[in-house]
């Protein structure tokens, strides 16, 4: 009877994974939360609402259906200004454009570049599964890169990039990657 009893640090949804801690499952042990849940409620605490100032305007909007912080310089462009798209990391599971970390780094570069950046709230896993958050960066990309979009901003076609950090890095190369393919507005993306 004894050695058909098991106490598992495993819940029986991630037998296939291997072990892991104690305090990483948990909230899914006890049936509470499923373990990425429980990291992303621990990363609310990092969200910051989208406040400008002196420097920079910061508003969270919606570009083709898709959440983001657009942040706006408020010094005089002097011409057309430049325009970063980035999409941040946190393995397509976890992460936000209103992460402190994230908001600061916006708006820094906003403000030094005197560029305008849009920060996409691409959809999270794994409620969200593969292709989701692609097609969600990529739809604001071609969004912004119309020329009706671009003109309200004032933004110089010619000066516009996709970036980010680690899984917000991949989905840049991949914006990059299938505009190239397709031709959208490639001239716009790479500057050519």
């Amino acid at each position: 009877v004894g050695k058909d009893l098991k106490f598992h640090l495993i819940p029986p949804s991630r037998q296939d994974q291997g072990r892991l801690p104690l305090d990483q499952v948990l909230g899914e042990l006890l049936g509470l939360v499923h373990y990425m849940e429980g990291l992303r409620l621990i990363s609310t605490v990092e969200l910051v609402a989208p406040t400008s100032d002196e420097n920079v305007t910061v508003t969270d909007t919606e570009l083709s259906g898709v959440p983001v912080r657009l942040f706006l310089p408020q010094r005089a462009p002097g011409g057309l200004r430049r325009a970063v798209l980035f999409f941040h990391g946190g393995g397509w599971c976890l992460g936000d454009a209103g992460m402190h970390g994230y908001d600061l780094m916006s708006r820094r570069i906003s403000n030094e570049l005197n560029a305008v950046v849009v920060s996409v709230n691409y959809r999270l896993a794994p409620p969200h599964r593969f292709p989701a958050q692609f097609e969600d960066v990529y739809s604001v990309t071609k969004f912004f890169l119309q020329d009706k979009v671009l003109s309200q901003y004032g933004v110089d076609p010619a000066r516009v990039c996709v970036a980010g950090d680690s899984a917000g890095g991949n989905l840049a190369a991949a914006v990059a990657q299938q505009s190239a393919r397709c031709c959208c507005s490639l001239e716009k993306l790479f500057g050519l």
